[in-house]
């Protein structure tokens, strides 16, 4: 623990710099002046993975799905924001890793000592396929196969959504080939200490995640990888959920808690604490805690998107405790096993020849988001009990509850599965037509790249938050 503070204390601008990265930014998307001009690959690692922050504790992304609300600032949830920017990606983690994967090929007796080549390369393939698919399930076409050239092609064409998902499954099987048991471990890794085991079960679970994603689209192709990844080891236990390393030190920990030190204007939305009231739904008192002028016992949920909601903080629940006093086990999940055990059921239901029925996996997820928020056993043996059975629908308004705080994947799933399917947009929406479905390009990307804009676009649809996505068909 003493390294990963000790390296977490040289980047705390650079962490800094990576989470602002969705409302800002930052010049070319092709140079990357923080990254060490040394081949000290341990750091260029560490600097890259800091970079997930920003998109597993993001708040915007969880206004979407409406699992959230603001209390005072509403301006959030009702979508002020329609242009967002990636530059940040490309000229921090992406250039960072490809600079691992540069090093380890061209210098690689050079980098050995910071662990063995082939599993730097692994690492570095998996955390680009982990951002890359991030982003266009945010923005649909983005650069991929002429980026991060840096002056040899500073105006990199868009690959078309499809294209990407079928060049990161590629590099994603890379990854995993090259994944071997070498004594020599990988420094700089604080997400899993040089762990390769857990480094193949994370891409493998990418994987599965990716698979599902386009299933609408390429039923053929979303089997077999899916299949793929099952075979090849996923998360298989509440113990391997996989959350972002968070640290106590005020610059290296949970955003939500910095959050909170200044405002409390986040609280689970009533449309969220409406839903599982009804169900008597056990997670609610581990999720939430109860309105502070009722002694926190009752639990009411904030209105989502109001312009001018006159509701004071203390009438309403608030995100639970243990997230703003601590949150280095809570708010900051990147996949977890519940994730994977609903996956299995959806698969089961398609008919994929996954082993084990629809309905045990089911009740396996159920059991798991229970047990990753701390619900007793008893008190989840009561729920399931009573859950009504398998469907697309039920298996999908389990996984609306099971992602909450998780933004972005919560949102790609409620696009494909379309459930909750009375979600609408607030009537004092600030931008689009309705609940955003994809993130509109920055400014800045559009006067630096215009011709390549142009024609993605052209392909893509209007770049607007109202353009579905390749893989979103209903």
């Amino acid at each position: 623990m003493k390294n990963i503070i000790k390296k977490f204390g040289l980047l705390t601008l650079a962490t800094s710099f990576i989470f602002s990265c969705s409302t800002v930014d930052f010049g070319d998307e092709n140079i990357n002046p923080n990254s060490p001009t040394n081949m000290k690959t341990d750091a260029l690692l560490t600097h890259a993975i800091t970079g997930i922050t920003g998109i597993v504790s993001s708040p915007s992304s969880n206004y979407y799905t409406q699992g959230m609300s603001d209390i005072t600032y509403t301006t959030y949830s009702r979508y002020d924001t329609y242009q967002w920017s990636y530059d940040c990606f490309y000229t921090g983690p992406l250039t960072d890793l490809k600079e691992i994967l540069d090093l380890n090929t061209n210098n690689a007796s050079d980098v050995i000592a910071f662990g063995d080549n082939n599993n730097q390369m692994a690492i570095a393939h998996i955390l680009q396929v982990y951002m890359f698919h991030h982003m266009t399930d945010r923005w649909g076409a983005i650069p991929y196969s002429e980026a991060l050239k840096g002056a040899e092609n500073i105006s990199p064409a868009f690959d078309q959504q499809k294209d990407v998902y079928s060049s990161l499954f590629t590099q994603l099987d890379t990854a995993i080939g090259l994944i071997n048991n070498s004594a020599i471990a990988v420094q700089g890794d604080i997400m899993f200490n040089g762990d390769m085991t857990a480094w193949k079960r994370f891409a493998n679970t990418l994987k599965m995640t990716m698979a599902l994603r386009i299933s609408d689209v390429d039923s053929s192709t979303a089997q077999s990888k899916f299949l793929e990844a099952v075979a090849g080891g996923v998360l298989s236990s509440t113990s391997q959920n996989v959350h972002y390393p968070y640290l106590d030190a005020v610059a290296h920990e949970n955003p939500w808690k910095g959050a909170f030190r200044t405002r409390n204007d986040f609280a689970p939305s009533k449309r969220f604490v409406d839903y599982l009231t009804a169900n008597s739904d056990p997670r609610l008192t581990k999720m939430a805690d109860g309105s502070k002028n009722s002694g926190g016992v009752t639990y009411v949920g904030m209105p989502y998107g109001l312009e001018d909601p006159a509701i004071s903080g203390a009438d309403v629940a608030s995100i639970t405790s243990a997230i703003i006093t601590d949150g280095t086990q809570h708010g900051g999940f990147l996949y977890t096993y519940a994730q994977v055990c609903l996956a299995m059921s959806e698969a089961a239901l398609k008919g994929w020849g996954v082993s084990g029925d629809a309905q045990t996996w089911y009740e396996l997820g159920i059991k798991a988001s229970m047990d990753q928020w701390g619900v007793s056993a008893a008190d989840a043996t009561t729920y399931i009990a009573s859950a009504p059975a398998v469907s697309k629908k039920n298996m999908a308004m389990e996984k609306w509850v099971a992602l909450w705080l998780q933004g972005y994947e919560s949102w790609a799933e409620w696009r494909r599965l379309d459930f909750p399917n009375d979600l609408s947009a607030p009537a004092a929406a600030l931008s689009g037509t309705g609940i955003p479905v994809r993130h509109g390009y920055s400014a800045q990307t559009i006067s630096n790249n215009e011709a390549n804009y142009d024609a993605a676009v052209s392909l893509q649809g209007p770049d607007t938050q109202d353009t579905k996505l390749w893989w979103d068909t209903k």
